[in-house]
């Protein structure tokens, strides 16, 4: 997990001499996908209105070792369809389970909508407290942190992602006390602090809830109805699944989450998820450099918005295009190998006529 197996997989040096040693990529031989009676239609650039050629420029850098080295799936979708798909590392990732990592924040925010669509939640005003009071010391400002604070990363709580989340995934008490005995450093509701400890707060939360396991509940009202069979999802040792990552999919089936919300929500005629929260999930919550909604980050330049992960993964949402684009990765790398997701969504982008 995020126990960075980077630092020993990734120091620099050894990267380089690895590279020496054996080619990162497979031979660039194209983008056309298989069918795999696996709930995805086919079909080609030219058939949903889409440049070829740009398409191709976006599938030779995701080849690229030197631009893309931990780049393992690329796959496009355009009006519900798969256009263009190629695994660059080895050709057994389609059918390979993946830490999408904090993509899986995304998720949480979707079963939030879920939980909204069901009545098990009234409001994203709803305290925490009022979930699981038993966690809670006498300390009354965190008692007030709502799930709505959690979603937007406006909690207020000191959690270091670079400390803390490691200690999280080891503590061997309760998680969310682990969470919660972190002291408050800013006033609810006020800074954005993107940090792993809220969405583990928040899909507790969800989880109590539904009265089950946030996988359990996810099982149910999301992947039984999207054909999604094979996933793993880690828990800390208390046994509460991870809300901010860890959660590990095949890429198609992560595409078919992407598509989820692309169609706002509804899965063949069923309304999974509530589509005034998804509405309000990907505007603007909260930010710094980059604008936030609840778990998802939004790209004006682009128009769309995107579920992100550890290694530079990625799945963008574009409405306005009908397109959809799924970038998986090396889950356990150090940061210098990511590389800007805009160098894969321009191309694709503009190929969208």
């Amino acid at each position: 997990m995020i126990k960075q197996l980077a630092l020993t997989l990734i120091a620099l040096g050894l990267f380089t001499s690895c590279l020496k040693e054996q080619e990162l990529k497979l031979p660039y031989e194209g983008f056309t996908p298989k069918t795999l009676h696996d709930g995805w239609a086919i079909s080609t650039p030219a058939d949903v209105n889409m440049d070829e050629g740009l398409l191709e420029q976006a599938f030779i850098h995701f080849y690229s070792a030197e631009k893309f080295p931990m780049g393992e799936s690329l796959l496009v979708f355009r009006q519900g369809k798969l256009v263009a798909e190629a695994y660059a590392k080895d050709k057994g990732d389609q059918h390979r389970l993946n830490n999408i990592q904090s993509c899986t924040k995304s998720v949480t925010s979707m079963l939030a909508g879920v939980a909204l669509q069901e009545g098990l939640i009234t409001s994203l005003n709803q305290s925490l407290y009022s979930f699981y009071p038993q966690v809670f010391t006498s300390d009354s400002k965190k008692a007030s942190i709502s799930l709505r604070n959690c979603l937007s990363m406006q909690a207020g709580l000191d959690f270091d992602n670079g400390i803390h989340t490691e200690e999280l995934f080891h503590t061997p008490g309760n998680s969310l006390q682990y969470i919660l005995s972190r002291p408050m450093v800013y006033d609810t509701g006020a800074i954005f602090h993107y940090n792993d400890g809220l969405p583990h707060l928040a899909g507790a939360a969800i989880a109590t809830a539904a009265g089950k396991s946030l996988e359990q509940f996810t099982q149910e009202k999301l992947f039984n109805p999207l054909g999604i069979q094979e996933y793993k999802w880690e828990k800390a040792k208390d046994g509460t699944n991870f809300g901010a990552f860890s959660l590990h999919l095949k890429p198609r089936d992560l595409a078919k989450l992407g598509q989820l919300c692309l169609q706002n929500g509804k899965w063949e005629g069923q309304q999974l998820i509530s589509a005034s929260y998804l509405e309000e999930a990907v505007k603007v919550q909260a930010g710094s450099n980059t604008p936030y909604g609840y778990y998802f980050w939004l790209l004006p330049a682009f128009k769309g918005y995107a579920m992100k992960g550890h290694g530079g993964q990625f799945v963008f949402v574009c409405p306005e295009k009908e397109l959809l684009i799924v970038y998986t990765a090396f889950p356990y790398t150090d940061r210098s190998l990511w590389t800007d997701e805009g160098a894969l969504i321009e191309p694709i982008f503009r190929a969208c006529k």
